[in-house]
C-alpha cells in the first residue's frame, strides 16, 4: 500500500525522532564510561601518590629512630636520676657491682626501651598511611565536584552559543519555509517555519531504502486474475 506524503511524513518525523533518541542514549552511555575510566585512573593515580608520600615519610621516621636509639645507647652508659628534670652523671669511684652484670642490666633496659619505642613507631606509621590513603577519597570528591561543575559551565555555554547563532541566522536569512503535505492551495497559510529541515533531509536519506524497497515489492507484486463473468447487459 502506497503511502501518503503526510503519512510519509509522520513515519519520518517518527523514525527521526527514534534515531535521535537512540544516537542520544548511545552518546550519553559512552560518556558516562569514558567519565568512569577517568575517574578510576584518577583514583590510581592518587592512591599511588598517597603511599609514595606516606612510604617516604615512614622512611623519615625510620631516620630518626635511628638516631634516637643511638643517643639513647650513649646515655644508658650514664647513671640518671629519678627527679625531674633527668640528669645523667658518672660516678667517680667505680660501684661495688660487678661491671658486666651492669653492662648487662645496661643492655636489656636498652633493648626493651628499643622495643617500647619501634611498637610506638610502627603504630604511628601505619596511621599515617591510612591518613595519606584518606586523602585520596577527598581529593576523588573534590575532583569530581569541579569536573561536574565545569561540564554544567560549558553545557550552559554550548546551548547559549547556539541559540545566538540561530537568532543570527534568522535576523540575516529570515525563517525557511516548506509545503505542509496535503495542505490547502492557499500559500501564505501553508507555508510554515521549517526548524527540522537540515533534519528531514538527513532523514529523507535514511529512508530512502526502506521507500525503493516498498516500490519494487509493488511492482513485483502480480495483480489478481479476474476471472468473474461480465455483468449481464
Amino acid at each position: 500500500m502506497k503511502l501518503s506524503g503526510t503519512e510519509a511524513y509522520i513515519q519520518r518525523s517518527n523514525a527521526l525522532q527514534r534515531a535521535e533518541q537512540k544516537a542520544r542514549e548511545e552518546s550519553e552511555r559512552l560518556r558516562q564510561q569514558e567519565r568512569e575510566q577517568i575517574a578510576e585512573q584518577r583514583k590510581k593515580d592518587l592512591t599511588l601518590r598517597a603511599r609514595i608520600a606516606a612510604k617516604a615519610e615512614e622512611k623519615k621516621l625510620e631516620l630518626l629512630f635511628l638516631r634516637w636509639s643511638e643517643h639513647h645507647k650513649k646515655l644508658s652508659n650514664f647513671i640518671r636520676t629519678k627527679a625531674e628534670p633527668l640528669i645523667y652523671y658518672l660516678p667517680k669511684k667505680p660501684l661495688e657491682k660487678d661491671a658486666a652484670v651492669l653492662d648487662q642490666q645496661r643492655e636489656q633496659a636498652f633493648l626493651e626501651w628499643k622495643a617500647a619505642r619501634r611498637e610506638e613507631l610502627s603504630e604511628y606509621q601505619k596511621q599515617i598511611g591510612d591518613q595519606h590513603l584518606g586523602y585520596v577519597e577527598k581529593e576523588l570528591e573534590r575532583w569530581q565536584n569541579a569536573r561536574k561543575v565545569r561540564r554544567t559551565s560549558n553545557d550552559a555555554n554550548l546551548q547559549e552559543t547556539m541559540d545566538k547563532e540561530l537568532d543570527t541566522h534568522r535576523l540575516e536569512h529570515g525563517p525557511k519555509t516548506r509545503k505542509i503535505p496535503g495542505g490547502s492551495n492557499n500559500e501564505d497559510e501553508d507555508d510554515v517555519e521549517d526548524i527540522n529541515v537540515g533534519e528531514d533531509d538527513l532523514m529523507d536519506d535514511v529512508l530512502v531504502v526502506d521507500e525503493n524497497s516498498r516500490r519494487v515489492d509493488e511492482v513485483a507484486q502480480p495483480e489478481p486474475n479476474d476471472n468473474s463473468p461480465p455483468p449481464n447487459q
